[in-house]
């Protein structure tokens, strides 16, 4: 067990502080992507990193997710991709729906993948580059994928762990998502709902191939302070596709990213605008100050 109950129910309790008053500031922040925010806790001396998830209709909705992380987890390890250890918690709540938790241990800073190339000079024989590489060739198939993102990755005692679990890119028989994608999508706009459902399904497919997953990867460098490394990691992946990256692809990849996640949360904006100054609702989700994208 990574957090113990009573832990996960304090910072539970701190959470929703911070969304009833619209103040983070007592929460420990290690960190933001696109959808979800990593809290340290306990909040003076962090020893967990949790990511909390929307609220579900129900335990048993949660439970269902829960099963499908898990299940992705073990298709991982059976991929030969190795995954930090990792606790699927909740916390039931009185009118019946439940919060979800993801909590890790957590990560020295020297151990994650973007500080490891940070403090490397620019090397295509890099281990890490080629540890993600293997990973993502090895485990890739067309209802089975992984986001290869560096912030994604712990390298630790020569071994790449992926950590971003929140999402699992996994499909059905069907080719559907093995989770709901509902409740994650509840922090924007109703009316907008169901073109973006489709789009996230679109989004998940771009990692189901070793290729394009190599795009995403390579794309998001600059995003991290890292475009220095752009040529030495398209070497890497490119040993491993037949038909090369070239630069030119990844840099408009990255533009779409630029386009779509700013935009995002532009809608998560109103639809807390929404919650709180008209339903006169807690908006359940904590949103970063800006994307990711707008800075890089």
């Amino acid at each position: 067990m990574v957090i113990a109950d009573a832990d996960l129910h304090a910072l539970d309790d701190a959470v929703n502080r911070a969304l009833r008053t619209r103040d983070p500031g007592g929460l420990h922040l290690l960190g933001w992507g696109e959808v979800s925010l990593v809290v340290g806790w306990p909040s003076d001396a962090p020893a967990v990193a949790c990511k909390r998830l929307p609220p579900f209709r129900s335990r048993t909705h949660f439970d269902t997710y829960a099963d499908s992380v898990r299940a992705y987890i073990t298709a991982l390890h059976e991929g030969g991709v190795g995954v930090l250890d990792t606790d699927i918690r909740c916390v039931e709540r009185h009118d019946g729906t439940t919060i979800g938790y993801h909590a890790q241990p957590l990560v020295p800073t020297d151990e994650l993948g973007t500080e490891v190339l940070r403090s490397s000079d620019p090397d295509p024989a890099h281990p890490l580059l080629g540890a993600i590489a293997d990973a993502v060739a090895r485990v890739t198939t067309d209802r089975l994928g992984v986001d290869a993102q560096l912030s994604n990755w712990v390298w630790r005692d020569g071994h790449a762990l992926q950590l971003d679990l929140t999402t699992p890119i996994m499909l059905d028989a069907g080719l559907r998502p093995t989770f709901e994608l509902d409740p994650f999508l509840r922090s924007i706009p109703a009316m907008v709902r169901p073109m973006m459902h489709r789009e996230m399904r679109k989004f998940m497919n771009r990692y189901l191939t070793p290729r394009t997953c190599f795009v995403d990867f390579v794309s998001n460098l600059p995003k991290e302070g890292l475009a220095s490394w752009v040529p030495a990691a398209l070497d890497a992946v490119n040993a491993r596709v037949e038909t090369p990256i070239t630069e030119s692809e990844a840099a408009e990849y990255h533009a779409q990213d630029v386009k779509l996640w700013p935009l995002v949360l532009r809608l998560q904006r109103a639809e807390a605008w929404w919650q709180r100054a008209v339903r006169r609702r807690t908006y359940e989700f904590l949103l970063r100050e800006h994307s990711t994208y707008a800075v890089s």
